[in-house]
């Protein structure tokens, strides 16, 4: 006897026996519901029923306990549908989501407060860390998201893109790049003197592989972990950075400009979780808002 059953079962005791209108109540026909107790009683070997000319009268002491123990299921699965209902509508909860800082500064400005503004249920927790780290997170379930660079280096990660665009070099308006709005080689790059993110950023290993792939050795003199560093030297200095393009309308001064490299290097960012596992509604709430508010035009 499942759920449906015990609903059948407490509806005629509640209405007097009246198989008629307990039918009517249950849509279903009289026929079927008579079916049913039979069948019921027969496979079980009990006598719920105390019938009399061949119609239900009462129940039997059997039947009776039976009774209430069918009004104590159903009132728990009752509840237990209720607050399905209420987590479906109002997702709460705690969830960890990895973000290394570059992408963090450059694309959360707008995103990061309209989701604690809109999910006030839900405990957002930041975790700052290089790529690296966090697939490593990700693969020992410390964190439940993260927001990683193309290529994504380790196995068992899924992963859906939330944001294209490029790697841009930057100079300042007085560079001779400033002369040509043509995209940049990376020959030509190579005759510079170059500052970039360091080691711990993606982006790092993708451009010295670029160049490498080029035949060229740059001229990378200086390394640091900070993008605004890197943009405040090129606005004083005789040099060039290569940085996500995204992050050039972030620099307050109008002092720099930007160029595309030729081949192009591309900045995709995706947001990323562990494959093979089941995934709880907080997780795929999460991960499709991120997906949604990204789609919109001017979000950072």
């Amino acid at each position: 006897m499942d759920i449906k059953h015990l609903e059948y079962f407490t509806t005629i005791v509640e209405n007097n026996f009246n198989l008629s209108q307990s039918a009517k109540i249950l849509l279903i026909s009289q026929p079927g519901l008579t079916k049913f107790i039979k069948e019921f009683e027969e496979k079980e070997g009990v006598e719920l029923f105390i019938r009399s000319k061949g119609r239900l009268v009462s129940l039997t002491p059997i039947g009776k306990e039976f009774y209430e123990n069918a009004l104590n299921v159903l009132e728990q699965y009752n509840q237990l549908m209720k607050g399905l209902r209420i987590n479906k509508t109002e997702i709460k909860g705690k969830i960890k989501v990895g973000i290394p800082p570059v992408i963090l500064t450059v694309l959360f400005k707008k995103a990061i407060p309209q989701f604690i503004i809109e999910n006030p249920s839900i405990q957002l927790e930041i975790i700052e860390a290089g790529a690296y780290e966090l697939q490593k997170m990700l693969l020992l379930q410390e964190i439940d998201i993260a927001f990683l660079i193309d290529p994504i280096t380790t196995s068992n990660i899924q992963s859906k893109t939330v944001v294209e665009n490029e790697v841009v070099v930057v100079f300042n308006k007085q560079h001779n790049f400033a002369k040509s709005q043509a995209p940049i080689p990376y020959k030509n790059l190579a005759s510079e003197r170059i500052i970039l993110l360091n080691d711990t950023f993606m982006i790092h290993h993708q451009i010295k592989k670029n160049f490498q792939v080029a035949g060229v050795t740059p001229h990378i003199f200086f390394e640091s972990g900070a993008w605004d560093l890197l943009a405040s030297m090129c606005e004083s200095l005789n040099i060039i950075t290569l940085l996500p393009a995204p992050i050039i309308p972030h620099y307050s001064q109008d002092t720099l400009m930007c160029r595309s490299i030729e081949p192009p290097l591309h900045w995709i960012v995706k947001i990323c979780r562990l494959e093979n596992i089941h995934q709880n509604h907080l997780t795929e709430f999460v991960e499709d808002f991120f997906i949604q508010i990204f789609s919109k035009e001017n979000i950072f």
